[in-house]
């Protein structure tokens, strides 16, 4: 393509057809090319580094170069370029069993900064939208799937959805990069304006009392979104699988002792937990099967079962089922217990 008839227009937003057929065009520009060739080198070389704030937290310098990259040669190339560079990583640099679904975290991130940036009167304002959108949706609700079928399909483990040191970080390192991001570019900017790289003069990058409201009405969201998943997380999730044998055995022992105090028990059955439903601050809702034991049951061992465990151990046979409340999490205040009538 030659460059003196390239379009130097500028888009209030990329839904335009114009928008588009620009961007497109960067795949025939072999100037934007080469420049795009440089861009992967240089992220498929800095993915590991990183600026150090805290203990195991760190700023990672690569995005910087996307953010840049994007903004020059538009969504079209930022996707190939994405792909690229995510590969060449993974070949290059690996850090684990390649997975390809994890091209798709670094495709979004490419695009959200090509949407806000090129062809675009880059602002603060635009600055921390498009950071906010890669931390939020990007790295932490796009990305919590894909590590789930990650640690199923290859790890063979089980994920933890809510793993908060993760969200913390991206969420802590959102105002931080914002800013920085913002320093950056309007250092970058001018430059490549003097290359015919962009078109934008970059003169809007100024953080002023809107720009800050903005940030921390954007962090507030953000706690706020991800402090009410917690609660109904926390709140509607099986917290069973993931209790210590010891407070399994405490649970068992108290309600098959509430049990058997109300007549409900008969000789040698015992209880199993099988599912437990916890309340931040409130009641912990338990259900539970009865199994009669025999001869052969070792009590001990019993003892901390849960009923996956239960269901396991061909010395217990099933006999009934219920359910009880520990009141306010306390294992010796048992109430609300029924039982269902012994199985067939």
């Amino acid at each position: 393509m030659n460059c003196a008839n390239k379009s130097t227009a500028l888009y209030a937003t990329p839904f335009s057809k114009a928008y588009w057929k620009d961007a497109a065009a960067e795949l025939r520009d072999t100037r934007m090319l080469v420049f795009a060739a440089l861009m992967i080198a240089l992220r498929v070389a800095l993915k590991s580094l990183g600026i150090p704030i805290a203990a195991d937290l760190k700023i990672n310098v690569a995005f910087f170069v996307n953010a840049f990259g994007a903004m020059v040669f538009g969504p079209v190339v930022a996707i190939v370029a994405a792909a690229i560079s995510d590969t060449l990583g993974c070949l290059l640099f690996p850090s684990g069993a390649y997975f390809f679904p994890f091209i798709f975290i670094e495709i979004a991130g490419s695009l959200i900064f090509a949407l806000f940036f090129y062809r675009a009167r880059v602002t603060a304002t635009r600055v921390i939208l498009s950071r906010f959108c890669i931390d939020f949706f990007v790295n932490i609700v796009m990305n919590t799937p894909i590590m789930w079928v990650y640690y199923k399909m290859v790890l063979g483990k089980s994920y933890v959805i809510f793993q908060l040191p993760r969200i913390i970080k991206n969420l802590a390192l959102f105002p931080l990069e914002s800013v920085l991001l913002t320093l950056f570019l309007t250092f970058m900017i001018p430059i490549a304006r003097r290359f015919k790289l962009v078109y934008d003069s970059g003169e809007n990058l100024k953080f002023q009392k809107r720009q800050v409201v903005l940030l921390v009405t954007l962090f507030v969201i953000g706690v706020g979104s991800v402090g009410g998943y917690y609660v109904y997380d926390y709140n509607t999730k099986n917290h069973a699988s993931g209790m210590a044998v010891t407070e399994v055995a405490g649970i068992n022992a108290a309600v098959g002792r509430q049990a058997a105090g109300e007549g409900l028990l008969e000789d040698g059955q015992i209880i199993t937990v099988n599912r437990v439903y916890k309340k931040l601050g409130g009641d912990t809702t338990v259900e539970f099967t009865i199994y009669q034991t025999s001869d052969a049951t070792d009590l001990n061992a019993v003892s901390g079962y849960l009923d996956k465990n239960a269901k396991k151990d061909e010395t217990l046979t099933a006999a009934g089922s219920g359910s009880a409340v520990l009141v306010k999490g306390s294992i010796g205040d048992v109430t609300g217990l029924t039982i269902s009538a012994a199985a067939e």
